[in-house]
């Protein structure tokens, strides 16, 4: 028996290794982390400067919330918020972008923007909804800065507006504020970005902006003066109200003209204006000079008060500025000094150009005194005039008088004496009570004892006369007792008009009565337009209970 045959060996096969697959649940996260790769890496690329910012309190400042704007778009944000290491103050951290890091220099600005109202305006309502953020005033240097203060409350005009700043100098604040807008020709041509006391207390410089093109109106010659709430002013000239507008009234205002005729030069960067309390005290000021002269009245200056014009044929030449009583003892005259000034630049003629350089006049001058003595020769004096009867203000009035008695201005006196005219309406009392006095005068009572006492003698002829009638009634024929019988007619005529009860009689009674009503009535007209003179307007005033 033969051995079985061994089994068939399997033959062996060779098995190629398998590659290195990523199972598909890794595909998610390596996608996710790529994608964060590239995101960490373009955030690094166009990550910006970190700044740091110091706030007074940190209102509205929240980390990784609060928004750092320029013109309304996102250029940063706060990342972190401490406080300093005295705990005066809070020091903000900011990420800005990598575009805006041209925008930190030496004077830009930094201030939290929230709801804000005031006088003057409302603004940051937007915030209510957003919350706070950061604002952002890109300034003008070119050195960079990191680290900034910022500003307690918003600016009033941001740098990159086109204008040019000024200084006002002013004794009060009144209604003026931050934001307080200020006016050209009641259009609104700038703001008040800040005020501070000087050094030694007694002034106030106001910072103002005019935006351009306001900003080439303002010359040397500028006047600005406080413009808020309403100017009410009772003068010469009547009852003037002057405001600027409705928001002037209520928040306060500024404003400001150049006069016309005065020097229109460029304001050089150090100049400094003058805020004045109101329009009429702005604008009355001396463009270049002022001439002094004193005027003498003897008359009353009720009504006349400092700041009055001079007047010469309804144009302004000058003002009121002091009124001192002037006693004579070697002659027992007292009388009243009215200083005023007069801006002779104001009587410049059409024909000279407006540029022509103004020669100063000098009262030394001898063509100067000649020309004023020729004046005076040809009839100019000082008047007082009423400016408005219902007021009873009075103003100075320089006109010629041809009839005016002879005079002469006196150089000699400090400022020069200047003659005076009485005025028309203190002639026109002086008249009246001349008439008064007259009639004051007249003696009434005596003429009415004599014309009693003649009345009753020619009573006493009358009755005698009747008598011889009576007797000759007997003696003589029938003609003479016709005639006689017409005269004893007209006796009895005669003695009807002589009687107590005649006409005659009362009507003379009543002549005399009237006229001493009149003379009273003379006289309580002149003492009425002595206290009140607006009377000739208005009427008699009514008694006070």
């Amino acid at each position: 028996m033969s051995e079985p045959l061994p089994p068939v060996l399997p033959a062996a096969t060779v098995d190629t290794p398998r590659r290195f697959r990523i199972p598909l649940v890794w595909i998610i996260p390596l996608v996710a982390a790529l994608i964060g790769l590239f995101l960490a890496a373009k955030s690094y690329y166009e990550q910006g400067p970190t700044i740091t910012i110091q706030f007074g309190t940190g209102e509205g400042l929240e980390p990784g919330k609060t928004r750092i704007k320029y013109k309304d778009v996102d250029v940063g944000q706060i990342v972190a918020v401490a406080l300093s290491d005295d705990g005066a103050h809070v020091v903000a951290t900011a990420r800005l972008a990598r575009a805006a890091a041209r925008l930190l220099v030496d004077d830009t600005r930094f201030w939290v923007v929230s709801a804000r109202v005031s006088g003057s305006s409302v603004s940051g309502l937007g915030t209510l909804l957003s919350g706070a953020y950061v604002g952002l005033d890109v300034g003008k240097s070119d050195e960079e800065r990191r680290d900034f203060v910022a500003l307690d409350a918003a600016p009033a005009v941001t740098l990159d507006v086109p204008g040019r700043a000024f200084l006002l100098r002013a004794e009060t604040l009144g209604s003026i504020a931050i934001g307080t807008p200020i006016y050209f020709r009641r259009i609104e041509a700038g703001q008040v970005t800040g005020f501070r006391l000087d050094a030694a207390g007694r002034r106030l410089d106001v910072q103002i902006f005019i935006k351009a093109p306001y900003d080439r109106f303002v010359t040397t010659n500028s006047r600005f003066w406080n413009a808020g709430g309403v100017d009410v002013k009772i003068g010469a000239d009547g009852v003037q109200v002057n405001t600027e507008s409705v928001a002037a009234i209520i928040a306060g205002g500024i404003a400001f003209q150049t006069p016309d005729g005065g020097p229109d030069e460029a304001v050089p960067p150090d100049h400094a204006f003058r805020l004045f309390a109101n329009r009429a005290e702005a604008l009355k000021q001396p463009r270049t000079e002022a001439i002094s002269y004193v005027l003498r009245f003897t008359e009353s200056v009720r009504g006349l008060s400092v700041g009055a014009p001079v007047d010469f044929r309804g144009i302004q030449l000058g003002e009121v500025v002091a009124i001192t009583p002037d006693f004579r003892p070697e002659r027992a005259d007292l009388g009243l000094m009215v200083e005023v000034q007069i801006y002779p630049e104001l009587m410049r003629d059409r024909v000279t150009p407006q540029n022509t350089p103004y020669r100063r006049k000098d009262v030394h001058d001898k063509d100067f005194r000649a020309f004023v003595d020729r004046l005076i020769g040809s009839g100019l004096r000082g008047q007082l005039r009423s400016g408005n009867l219902v007021t009873g203000q009075l103003y100075v009035a320089l006109d010629f008088f041809p009839g005016a008695t002879a005079a002469r201005i006196d150089w000699a006196h400090q400022p020069p004496l200047m003659p005076t005219q009485r005025g028309s309406f203190d002639e026109l009392q002086t008249t009246l009570m001349r008439i008064v006095a007259r009639l004051d005068r007249l003696p009434l009572e005596d003429i009415g004892r004599d014309t009693s006492k003649a009345i009753a003698g020619l009573g006493r002829t009358i009755d005698e006369a009747e008598r011889l009638l009576k007797r000759l009634d007997g003696l003589a024929g029938s003609d003479v007792r016709e005639t006689l019988a017409e005269a004893r007619v007209a006796i009895v005529d005669a003695r009807k008009l002589l009687a107590s009860d005649a006409p005659l009689q009362q009507d003379m009674r009543a002549s005399l009565q009237e006229l001493g009503r009149a003379a009273q009535a003379l006289r309580n007209l002149a003492d009425t337009l002595d206290r009140h003179p607006e009377a000739l307007l208005r009427g008699k005033p009514e008694d006070k209970p």
